[in-house]
């Protein structure tokens, strides 16, 4: 029996069919006058080694458009003859030979392998980029984010662009070509969650682009300088970013020293839903609050990253939490909540006192309690909380997540300190005198006059010492889970 080719040299036996300029059926023409070149090319092969150039065919045939030799001939003026050269040497042979070619040469091949719908290529030259690359990536991010960030066939290098630019923010705005992104990829940049910066950050890149395009207001330093115009420009062109910069999760002091004297060229309502937001603690109501950036995951079974970053930021309005406004470097992030107790896990009722001293922080430990019930009040749903969140007496404060955009919050009253929680051997974490109350017992109820209730994990809220009514009515329920986190800054 005569052995049949090997596979190799198959192929490169298709691949001298080119070479060879006989029985070809398909011109090329390359590059822009006056270097335009032919090249040629068969369209059996071609059709079955590209769709790209099947439908190409096909339209041609339909349209019956060969030329007066009976060819398809097709232009690329946007490709040279050298890498349009390597795209048929792919097509033919299976082969690509970049060991010489720079990184911008590999990226333009890439990009047209894309079009011609050569997978195969196409991903070997992004990988290829990704991990031979990293040096030429990162001098060139911007070059590189008008081709990622608005093309979704580039999945492994805008992954790659995304982690570069959420490694390094600040590094990343810094740069003067920042200045230079199209509005579209600026907004693409501002829902980027993870984005490892303060907010306020965000907000001065943001206004920085604004200023760049207008020269009167870069020589301006102060808006009380501006004109009613100037205003104006400012505000239409902040509105298509304002959705997107978060600005309830930007700390009272970095609002007052960045963002306060701007006041006019923000949407109406904002600046009112942000103060109402520092001093009272109301949530915003036509304005999205939207988490901080690079959101950390939180070891509970009912309450989100989302929610958790939430809590974080009012515990941040807190003096005791509060940075040093000195420094536009310090941070307001309480960071991690690291979870102590479970109801599920460490069962009812339990020394909350005694089990939250014993962890492992060396301070004084700042914890939160989290309580859902099943009776449809306090909760209705595992997405209906009521949150105690602790630091000193007069910081301590109740935090009702609730369905229906019912979230609210209240502090401890400040003639009521001394009952901000109760501690005590028989019971889970009681609050107030009777606002939160956990598995109470015969004798707390009759001290304070609580209708008892023999039932498996029974609650009790009256509204007294913070300022929240957890439930529309006083009364038992039985809540189906509580935990406790320790608050640690980071």
């Amino acid at each position: 029996m005569i052995p049949l080719p090997s596979h190799q040299n198959f192929i490169q036996q298709i691949s001298q069919i080119r070479r060879n300029n006989v029985n070809y059926d398909v011109i090329f023409i390359v590059n822009r006058k006056p270097n335009t070149k032919q090249m040629i090319g068969h369209s059996l092969i071609l059709k079955v080694r590209s769709s790209y150039f099947q439908k190409e065919f096909q339209r041609i045939d339909e349209c019956n458009k060969l030329d007066t030799t009976n060819c398809y001939q097709l232009k690329f003026p946007e490709y040279t003859f050298e890498l349009f050269d390597i795209i048929l040497e792919f097509i033919y042979g299976n082969e690509i030979d970049i060991s010489t070619k720079d990184p911008e040469f590999i990226l333009n091949l890439m990009k047209a392998a894309n079009r011609f719908e050569l997978t195969s290529m196409f991903e070997y030259l992004q990988t290829y980029i990704i991990e031979s690359q990293s040096g030429w990536i990162n001098e060139n991010i911007f070059k590189l984010i008008p081709v990622v960030f608005d093309n979704e066939d580039f999945p492994q290098l805008r992954t790659s662009i995304i982690r570069l630019i959420c490694k390094d923010t600040k590094w990343f705005i810094s740069f003067d070509q920042f200045n230079e992104l199209s509005e579209e990829f600026l907004t693409k940049f501002l829902q980027i969650d993870d984005l490892s910066i303060e907010e306020f950050h965000v907000w001065n890149a943001v206004l920085d682009w604004i200023l760049s395009k207008n020269v009167n207001l870069c020589q301006k330093k102060k808006v009380t300088q501006w004109s009613d115009q100037e205003v104006n420009y400012c505000k239409v062109s902040l509105k298509p970013f304002v959705p997107f910069i978060r600005f309830f999760q930007i700390s009272s002091f970095k609002y007052w020293d960045y963002i306060h004297e701007f006041d006019k060229v923000l949407p109406e309502g904002l600046v009112e839903e942000m103060l109402e937001y520092y001093l009272k603690g109301s949530l915003p109501t036509h304005f999205p609050l939207l988490p901080l950036r690079n959101v950390r995951k939180i070891d509970s079974d009912f309450i989100s990253s989302r929610q958790a970053e939430i809590i974080s930021l009012w515990i941040e309005i807190s003096p005791r939490y509060s940075p040093d406004d000195s420094d536009e470097n310090s941070t307001m992030d309480t960071g991690e909540h690291p979870l102590l107790i479970s109801s599920t896990v460490d069962f009812f009722p339990t020394n909350t006192s005694s089990d939250c001293n014993n962890s492992s922080n060396s301070e004084p430990v700042d914890f939160s309690p989290i309580a859902t019930s099943s009776d449809g009040n306090v909760a209705t749903a595992p997405n209906d909380k009521a949150i105690i969140t602790l630091f000193e007496q007069t910081d301590a404060f109740l935090f009702s997540f609730n369905k229906g955009d019912r979230n609210n919050m209240g502090r401890i009253s400040s003639l009521c300190v001394w009952e901000f929680i109760h501690n005590c051997r028989e019971c889970g974490p009681c609050f107030g005198t009777t606002d939160l109350w956990i598995t109470p017992k015969v004798a707390h109820s009759t001290r304070f006059n609580i209708p008892y209730q023999c039932l498996e994990n029974f609650g009790y809220h009256r509204q007294d010492s913070y300022e929240i009514n957890l439930r529309d009515e006083p009364g038992g329920f039985q809540f189906v889970d509580y935990e406790v986190f320790q608050v640690v800054r980071v």
